[in-house]
Order: C-alpha cells, then sequence, then structure tokens
C-alpha cells in the first residue's frame, strides 16, 4: 500500500490550528486562576492587617478603660460613643484609624452591683473590591 501525498497536504496546517486553539484555551484558564489567587492574597494581608489594628483598638480601649495610674475602671471613657485612636498606619493597606466604642452594664447579682463593659474595635483596610473589615470585641468586669 502506497500513500498518495498529493492528498495529505494541509494536514499538518489543520493540526496546527486545533493545538495552539488548545493551548490558547488552557492559557486563559490558567491565567484566571492566577489572577483568582493574587486577590486571595491580598484580601488576605488585608484581612490580617485588619485584625491586627483592631486588636490594637481595642487593646488602647482597656488601656483607656483600666488607666495604670488609677485604681477601678474610669467610667467615662463607655459612653457608647466611638472614638479613633491616633495609630501609626504607615506602609500598610489601613488608611484610617480603628473605630472603638466602649459601652457599660449594670447587672445585680444576690444584692451586689457588677459592673461589665463591652469594647468593640472595627477595623477597615483596602479598598473597593479588596476592601476587608474586622471586628473584635472585649468584655471587661470592674472587680469592687
Amino acid at each position: 500500500m502506497f500513500h498518495n501525498q498529493t492528498k495529505q497536504k494541509g494536514n499538518l496546517l489543520i493540526m496546527s490550528i486545533v493545538v495552539m486553539v488548545a493551548i490558547g484555551y488552557l492559557s486563559l484558564n490558567l491565567l484566571k486562576v492566577e489572577t483568582s489567587n493574587s486577590d486571595t492574597v491580598s484580601k488576605e494581608v488585608l484581612g490580617t492587617q485588619a485584625w491586627f489594628l483592631a486588636h490594637s483598638g481595642a487593646e488602647w480601649g482597656l488601656v483607656q478603660l483600666f488607666p495604670l495610674v488609677v485604681s477601678g475602671a474610669e467610667h467615662s471613657i463607655c459612653d457608647g460613643v466611638a472614638r479613633n485612636p491616633n495609630m501609626t498606619l504607615t506602609n500598610s493597606g489601613c488608611s484610617q484609624n480603628p473605630s472603638v466604642v466602649c459601652e457599660k452594664s449594670t447587672v445585680s447579682y444576690h444584692g451586689e452591683t457588677i459592673q461589665y463593659f463591652q469594647i468593640k474595635s472595627t477595623a477597615i483596610c483596602g479598598s473597593g473590591a479588596n476592601k476587608v473589615m474586622r471586628v473584635q470585641e472585649v468584655w471587661a468586669k470592674e472587680i469592687n
């Protein structure tokens, strides 16, 4: 059996087009996956920064509530008003200070009045589609 060479002209051209289309399709899908991974990593980094900033805000609230030089709690800080402590935010994705709110609750238990304090710190990092918010809440109890 002999093959006729003149009838097989053009097969290589069709095969090369099919291979190029398949490689192009795979390349586009790989590009989509890589872009998605990049967004995920950006949001993870911003989320960690926001978490630590919210944690710092909660610690700031505790220091304001229980100053080192004063015995007992400083009740005037727990009025439900949002405060924004001035924290240095250089070289981070966080462009604003955390918002710290302290609220006081009074509970009577067996004739004894107990003061509870809720400190809620909210931090926002990033912008646009990569905006991430983290909230930390701390409860404290005044000991008499």
